[in-house]
């Protein structure tokens, strides 16, 4: 629940509900009527709340991209190069599960 995300840089609570969790929720009047001064309940500050969880899941959507595009470029550069083929060479085709993949296929299918 309060763990911070490598990637995005929040948490999923905090994606959820724009905040970060209290570690005890107020137990007396006094500390409920504190917590009601703390966080007034008027459409400025909802609108800017509303604003900030947006750009924030924005931010993590785009911190998400960008890990991905890491990920992607760091797996790359371990590959091999690709085959070149060219008309008239030879090349393995494995055939060991291809009827049945054909008979677990779609009902629109044609026997080559």
């Amino acid at each position: 629940m309060s763990t911070v995300n490598a990637s995005t840089g929040y948490t999923p609570f905090h994606l959820h509900l724009g905040r970060t969790p209290r570690m005890l929720p107020p137990l007396t009047p006094e500390g409920v009527r504190a917590t009601r001064e703390d966080f007034p309940a008027d459409i400025a500050n909802a609108l800017d709340a509303i604003v900030s969880l947006k750009t924030d899941i924005a931010d993590a959507h785009d911190a998400l991209v960008a890990s991905r595009i890491a990920q992607a470029n760091t797996a790359n550069t371990h590959r091999s190069e690709e085959p070149v083929f060219k008309i008239s060479d030879f090349a393995y085709l494995s055939t060991a599960h291809r009827r049945r993949e054909y008979l677990n296929g779609s009902n629109k299918r044609v026997a080559k």
